[in-house]
């Protein structure tokens, strides 16, 4: 903690693990309430079949006590920005019905003797915790416990709460949230006194994970739109085409895994460790698939893009056959072992660096085009590629057409280039089983008919990795339908690069 200088968009945040509260874990904070009788013992003589338990001896409501139930609904906000603590009273909430909810808690401060006055009087950031508290549990808060109040997990729920009437009516007295310090109420604004933010993650894929809430629960994981926060999508306008009716992108990926952590398999049920077989079948790729891929689109004058790990650009031999294939080199993460989806923002924006950092070193341009290993995404990947320098994202399928998404508050922009499932190496050949024939038969008909349909240019990535597509039997029947797709009116071959400059000039 220090005086706060940088301005809150460049402050580092703090994200705080999820735990199940239990009464173990939550000693230091408060009384665990649940269906357990806690000191057993208070004798009523004629309450023969009934076990009561004592008085909880340090839960206290200063004067009037305050009785009260409240429902508490979904926020998008993560961000932990008030927290409070009250002096002469403990606090409860009982959650009821069947959905649980979240508490942002901190042990007390306000005894601890090693700190000095000024850090007695704020919470510690090393000791707040979100605990997940459980449907039909409850906790009573020990004096001086620094909170928030009572997040959703997702469906609306219901608490049970006593307080005092001075706290009460000393809240409902303040016009907008600030920071307060009176009926036994402080509260603090935490960006006046720490120099980061705190968060707590989405409990959402949390509780459904661990089966504490009794049915599915919405996850809109990617922005309200569906790509990315602070992101929204934005039509490309028709007729940028100059004439063609269907743009095919060769997308080859490049990739390397991380030995001992598996990969796609040829014979999955090759489990042994060491590993063989499927290594050396992907291993095979990048010796002997890349260097024939790139042959093929050769001897046919068709463009293509690589999407490389940088970790791959590294290997000599890979490395210089991308820079003798003439392929557009886009960009693929590191490795295709690790993703980015439990990454950090600071941990994902550093990512990116490193990855567009080394394929500049290691093949001498710096890419433009994005395709995020395993689609393993966070909600901030978009948003993050765009304030990287990519002009060209893949990890959208969902349509036919490009379309840009574009940063909200930046007005960053990015071309997506749908990344088609149907014709994808993986899905044909690896999920369907196709032959060589027939996977090359599918990526023609896939394109003869969106070159009958009418209306506004389509674009079609042709996923392919080099240890599936890169195989004789298979390149051989490929070479023979991207030939015939080649002479077909309407259907042109280009880069991501390409598409993405052919559409910015026809928006102008």
């Amino acid at each position: 903690m220090s005086s706060v200088k940088r301005p809150l968009e460049e402050r580092p945040i703090i994200t705080l693990e999820l735990l199940i509260a239990t009464r173990e874990n939550t000693k230091a904070i408060g009384f665990f309430v649940d269906d357990t009788v806690t000191n057993p013992g208070l004798g009523i003589p004629f309450y023969k079949t009934v076990l009561e338990g004592a008085n909880y001896k340090e839960a206290t409501w200063k004067d009037q006590a305050c009785v009260r139930t409240s429902q508490i609904h979904w926020r998008d906000d993560h961000s932990v920005m008030w927290l409070e603590r009250h002096m002469e009273m403990t606090q409860g909430f009982i959650l009821m019905g069947k959905n649980p909810g979240l508490f942002v808690l901190g042990e007390p401060t306000h005894d601890r003797e090693e700190l000095d006055e000024k850090h007695r009087a704020l919470p510690d950031p090393k000791t707040t915790k979100a605990y997940i508290l459980q449907a039909g549990c409850g906790i009573i808060i020990k004096k001086g416990t620094w909170h928030d109040f009572p997040v959703s997990t997702g469906p609306p729920v219901s608490a049970f709460i006593l307080n005092t009437e001075e706290v009460v009516e000393a809240l409902a007295s303040m016009p907008t949230a600030a920071p307060m310090n009176h009926g036994d109420c402080f509260k603090l604004r935490l960006s006046d006194h720490w120099d980061f933010t705190l968060h707590f993650p989405d409990p959402r894929p949390f509780v459904q994970k661990h089966g504490l809430v009794p049915g599915p629960v919405a996850q809109p994981l990617m922005g309200p739109e569906g790509y990315g926060f602070n992101m929204c999508r934005q039509e490309v306008k028709a007729g940028w085409g100059n004439g063609g009716k269907v743009f095919v992108v060769p997308v080859v990926n490049v990739e390397v895994f991380t030995p001992g952590c598996g990969g796609p398999g040829i014979q999955p049920h090759l489990q042994s460790v060491p590993e063989l077989a499927n290594k050396g079948w992907r291993d095979y790729g990048n010796r002997r698939g890349l260097q024939r891929l790139a042959q093929m689109f050769k001897d046919l004058g068709i463009p293509a893009t690589a999407v490389v790990n940088s970790e791959a650009a590294k290997v000599d031999y890979v490395a210089k056959a991308l820079k003798e294939s003439g392929w557009e080199m886009g960009a693929h993460g590191l490795n295709n072992s690790s993703g980015n989806a439990k990454m950090t923002r600071d941990e994902e924006e550093g990512h990116f660096k490193h990855c567009l950092d080394d394929l500049q070193a290691s093949l001498g341009a710096r890419p433009a085009t994005w395709l995020t290993p395993g689609f393993s995404v966070t909600e901030r990947t978009p948003q993050i590629a765009a304030a990287s320098g990519i002009k060209a994202f893949m990890d959208f399928v969902d349509d036919d057409v490009p379309y840009d998404v574009v940063d909200s508050e930046s007005g960053a922009r990015m071309l997506c280039l749908p990344y088609c499932m149907e014709t994808n190496d993986f899905s044909l050949v690896l999920t369907k089983n196709m032959d060589a024939r027939q996977y090359a038969q599918t990526i023609e008909d896939h394109v003869r008919q969106l070159a009958k349909e009418s209306g506004e240019e389509r674009v079609v990535c042709l996923g392919m990795h080099t240890f599936v597509a890169g195989t004789p039997a298979r390149v051989l029947a490929l070479a023979e339908a991207l030939g015939r797709l080649k002479a077909l009116p309407g259907v042109r071959f280009g880069t991501a690069s390409q598409v993405h400059d052919l559409v910015r000039k026809g928006q102008k």
